[in-house]
């Protein structure tokens, strides 16, 4: 597979892209790319070229030989609500549900969330989180990157969604997870302590099923990925 790399632009065939400093450096310096190989650049808006390189003194080149615009996304939607834990784990979580085909996260703060973020880092870490799932999406192929989402409390992240079938995960459940066909489903996943009896009453108030995904208690990190597969197993790509 042809090295692949993210450039925010609309492409035009046979036209000439010079790409952005970290792509040139990652192209050159990282892969040791020559000049005549290929590769594929991506913009996350639906769209990917075929490209062949050129590298000089001042400028890395790309020129675009072939430009794709199928879409090989998801047949169902899918929305994970992740409760904010540490940062190593929410890399991970961002990283493998991209790769999983999740359309968009919202992450937000629950009442058992040992980490805490102010405003004054939000930015920075919003921005952290959406390099992560660039860099995911130029690993996995796909051709548009989720959104990623911050939200003030599960109140507010559980209003603003509109899945057409909702679930919020939690081990003390009494119903298995089950999918109906539909065009959009969302999971709502707690932190390390799980979410509160509260919590889960607000949930179910705002339309939200309360399940569990089997006889084992996942770790926070574990559940949303594992739920998103399972999506994807019985009403998604994975068929």
């Amino acid at each position: 597979m042809a090295p692949r790399f993210y450039v925010d632009t609309e492409f035009s065939l046979d036209s000439d892209i010079v790409l952005p400093a970290k792509p040139a450096h990652h192209a050159s310096r990282v892969l040791r790319m020559r000049t005549g190989d290929e590769a594929v650049l991506f913009n996350g808006r639906g769209e990917e070229a075929t490209v062949t390189m050129t590298f000089t003194s001042d400028a890395t080149t790309a020129h675009i030989t072939h430009i794709q615009t199928e879409s090989v996304e998801d047949h169902v939607c899918l929305t994970l609500i992740q409760s904010l834990v540490s940062q190593e784990k929410l890399d991970w979580i961002l990283e493998k549900a991209t790769e999983l085909g999740v359309d968009r996260v919202v992450i937000m703060p629950a009442e058992r969330s040992v980490t805490k973020l102010d405003e004054k880092r939000l930015a920075k870490r919003l921005e952290q989180w959406k390099n992560t799932t660039i860099s995911a999406c130029e690993q996995c192929a796909r051709l548009r990157f989720p959104t990623v989402e911050w939200a003030p409390n599960l109140k507010t992240a559980l209003s603003e969604c509109n899945a057409a079938q909702k679930i919020i995960l939690a081990p003390a459940a009494t119903m298995k997870v089950r999918l109906e066909k539909t065009e959009s489903v969302a999971f709502a996943v707690g932190p390390e302590g799980g979410f509160s009896e509260k919590e889960i009453e607000l949930a179910q108030s705002f339309g939200f099923d309360c399940m569990l995904l089997g006889p084992r208690v996942l770790r926070t990190e574990t559940a949303g990925l594992v739920a998103l597969s399972v999506a994807q197993w019985a009403i998604g790509d994975f068929q």
